[in-house]
């Protein structure tokens, strides 16, 4: 489908206005609804079109979109992942349909390289330099507004600013990276 814009938050506004307004996302390897709240199994669902971004050529992270259509119930929507959670997961059967899906590839050269949806962005290189100042968060309630629409699931954190900040896909396959999983008392 031909689109007009070329950022990940352009495009799912575009795609919005043709109609697919739902979000997805994954839970327990199914496609969750949010609109609906409802979970959908693979053989249900049709991945109408896959779309990569990357920020500039030598990009170090990568986010996809997906616009996917289950026909049972004529609904329509997007499956955003900023992170490459679902598209690069080993042991989730959709994940390995994503990767099946061709990709309409993004370039765009960001105008302030150094931030990311609204949050510092912090490269490969900075993280090498000390690498037990960031921790990446997951499930935190107080996570800031995603400005492409949908929540964040986790978010990298810089224990010296006490602020959060975007780690890169890299920085997020990195096994010196600590985890922190929130936890409800």
């Amino acid at each position: 489908m031909a689109l007009y814009e070329n950022d990940l938050i352009k495009v799912a506004d575009e795609l919005r206005l043709k109609g697919y307004s739902d979000e997805f996302s994954v839970v327990d390897n199914l496609l969750f609804s949010r609109n609906m709240n409802q979970t959908f199994s693979e053989e249900n669902i049709i991945i109408e079109e896959g779309y990569q971004f990357d920020i500039i050529e030598n990009a170090f992270d990568t986010q996809y979109l997906f616009a996917v259509y289950l026909p049972k119930y004529e609904l329509r929507g997007l499956l955003i992942d900023l992170l490459g959670t679902y598209y690069f997961a080993e042991d989730l059967a959709l994940s390995k349909r994503l990767r099946k899906v061709p990709l309409t590839t993004y370039l765009y050269d960001n105008e302030e390289p150094y931030i990311k949806y609204g949050l510092k962005k912090i490269s490969p290189a900075e993280f090498e330099k000390n690498t037990e100042q960031y921790v990446l968060r997951i499930g935190y309630p107080d996570f800031p507004a995603c400005p492409v629409g949908v929540p964040f699931s986790m978010l990298g954190y810089d224990k010296q600013t006490k602020e959060y900040v975007w780690l890169s896909t890299n920085i997020l396959k990195d096994d010196r990276l600590q985890r922190d999983q929130y936890k409800t008392k």
